[in-house]
């Protein structure tokens, strides 16, 4: 564990001491060594690969991830969040983009990381001349794979650009200063994603599967991972079914058939390495679900043989600023202990989890004409409404009174149990209110009520039932970028478009049945589509399913959350308890532009010849 974990040591101590350049034309810096030097030496060009690493996978673990973006959770801060959701995010004022918070999909800060790719690339082959003739072959052999990591590391840059701005600036060498940058043009859509492609295909065949790489580092599977999930987004709606506004943003003449066809087949490559499987949550036992699906998002390593590739992180080492710290308890942990609760799941989502049989929310549960919650169940008959939920629910959202971790000294006399408190609990006495208490939790409670979250809810999922985050105690819980579950959904999914819907269901009951849910019953792809949307919560998915599904006017609805009061009146003897829908945020409305990223006004006076992305 240790031998593995040493990489990543090195690699966070590498992104502090070669941070990156903040404009495209800025030579990489490589800390105290000259270019002659660091291309003489295998150990200091794997360096600076690592710093090419830090600077390209930055995770979910920040202050602000796109799920916040999404109908999965609300930023409590902002953060530039409303911009984008109310639709007045133009090229001017890109945020949240421009936030510090946001900063992993710049349009400058990805092209910064393709000139270190490419710098890379572009000196990697000199490595072995430097070395005895009798070492050359070993030392080559070791650069060809570090090539490899490189080529994954550009497409996957290059993906996060095709997928949120369309069409990118394709380059495969690093531009020289002096350079002529008036003249620099985006490539098609279909350009870019066969590029991302091509890279994927030449990095596999460089690289080794998982267990022949050091954990963190790319490997073959990642590569196919990687093309399986960009010929998804590909073959979608947003880019091809015939409406694209142009070629920057999709296909104009799409062969979907074909498209569909090629997703398919690269999420069967992964599938036939037979080198990744799901994990065993316990199913079909509910409870044991619900707890090992959690604490599947609390590993400190990518061991899994679920877990294709992702980002290992030491709660000591590393900063915020650059992502190689992981403060996520800190970033959306509970207020009741001074954390920040910046992004929080909406009453949306929370609404949108089945039941303990797989049937929906809905069938037992609705919402008055006074926004609270009723219990209508022939089955459930319960009033709380977080009663015999799926097992994902549980492993996924911390609601009213579950109990998490054990409070301070100064509030354990009140909350001897540690729960998250967010209920209020009000006394009647003579048919007068005489006492009113807040939750701790709550945004009126007694400590850090700022950053309380509106919902009324907290996110679990990759949060630490141990820790109590703050600025010198870290996480170190590893962020999953790929692993199989999305394999297996992306092979359904193009196997359902492709009218082959006996095996896209069997893939789709294959999660399900894993999370300790019955077979779905009804339509296809409204239950695939589920599945995406609660197994992937708050991993990055979501904000790109939405958009390649062209529904974001159904789901970026206004965000809901919710109220729960406790009333113990004394003069029957009675305790009752009400929960309330409440509003939290308003969204919309949702036009076409909000598809698609602007480019920034600055990237455009720097590049005349580039063109805006349609309705900015």
């Amino acid at each position: 564990m240790e031998t593995k974990k040493s990489y990543f040591i090195i690699l966070i101590f590498i992104c502090l001491f070669l941070s990156s350049c903040n404009k495209i034309l800025d030579k990489t810096p490589v800390d105290k060594f000259s270019d002659v030097v660091l291309w003489t030496d295998v150990n200091l060009a794997d360096k600076y690969l690592m710093s090419l690493y830090c600077g390209s996978l930055y995770g979910g673990f920040g202050y602000l991830p796109v799920a916040s973006l999404t109908d999965e959770s609300h930023d409590t801060h902002e953060f530039g969040t409303q911009n984008y959701l109310l639709g007045n995010i133009n090229p001017s004022n890109t945020s949240p983009l421009g936030d510090w918070g946001f900063q992993y999909l710049r349009w400058d800060i990805l092209y910064t990381n393709i000139q270190k790719a490419n710098i890379f690339l572009a000196n990697i082959n000199k490595v072995p001349n430097s070395y005895p003739p009798a070492q050359q072959p070993v030392i080559k052999a070791q650069t060809e794979r570090m090539k490899g990591e490189a080529l994954f590391l550009r497409a996957y840059i290059y993906n996060d650009i095709a997928r949120n701005y369309g069409g990118a600036v394709i380059s495969r060498k690093p531009y020289q200063l002096g350079g002529d940058f008036l003249s620099i043009k985006r490539s098609t859509f279909k350009e870019t994603v066969d590029f991302v492609v091509e890279q994927c295909d030449s990095a596999a065949a460089l690289l080794g599967t998982k267990s022949e790489m050091e954990l963190g580092r790319a490997n073959k599977e990642a590569a196919l991972a990687l093309k399986s999930r960009t010929l998804l987004f590909a073959a979608s709606d947003l880019t091809a079914d015939g409406t694209a506004a142009n070629e920057l943003v999709g296909y104009t003449s799409p062969d979907r058939v074909a498209l569909w066809t090629a997703a398919k087949n690269a999420a069967k490559a992964v599938i036939d390495m037979n080198t990744v499987t799901l994990a065993d949550f316990g199913a079909p036992d509910q409870a044991a679900v619900a707890s090992n699906f959690f604490n599947f998002f609390k590993a400190t390593d990518l061991s899994s043989n679920e877990v294709i590739w992702g980002k290992m992180y030491l709660a000591d080492v590393g900063s915020k600023e650059d992502g190689t710290w992981n403060q996520m308890n800190l970033i959306n942990g509970t207020n009741g202990f001074v954390m920040y609760g910046c992004n929080a799941p909406t009453g949306n989502l929370v609404d949108s989890f089945q039941m303990a049989d797989g049937s929906r929310f809905s069938k037992h549960f609705k919402v008055d004409d006074n926004g609270f919650y009723k219990n209508i169940s022939s089955k459930y008959h319960h009033e709380n409404m977080y009663y015999n939920r799926e097992p994902r629910f549980y492993a996924t959202i911390l609601y009213d009174s579950v109990p998490w971790i054990k409070r301070l000294a100064d509030l354990s006399g009140r909350d001897p149990l540690g729960i998250y408190d967010r209920r209020t609990r009000i006394t009647v006495k003579n048919g007068a209110t005489v006492s009113t208490i807040y939750g701790i939790d709550t945004r009126q409670g007694p400590i850090d009520k700022e950053d309380g979250t509106f919902t009324g809810y907290v996110f679990k999922k990759y949060e630490d039932d141990k820790l109590i985050g703050s600025e010198t105690n870290n996480n170190s819980n590893s962020w999953i970028e790929f692993r199989y579950a999305e394999i297996l959904m992306n092979y359904a999914e193009a196997c359902l478009e492709l009218g082959q819907t006996a095996e896209a269901t069997t893939y789709v009951n294959m999660i399900r049945n894993r999370a300790g849910l019955p077979n779905f019953t009804g339509d296809v792809k409204t239950a695939l589509r589920y599945e995406r949307q609660m197994e992937f919560v708050f991993e990055n998915v979501r904000w790109y399913d939405i958009r390649r599904w062209k529904i974001l006017d159904k789901v970026l609805t206004n965000a809901s959350g919710v109220d729960i009061i406790e009333t113990d009146n004394l003069d029957n003897s009675t305790v009752t308890t009400t929960w309330r829908q409440i509003f939290v945020q308003n969204r919309g409305p949702i036009t076409n532009k909000l598809y698609w990223f602007p480019i920034p006004i600055d990237e455009m006076n720097r590049a005349p010849e580039l063109e805006q992305n349609p309705l900015y």
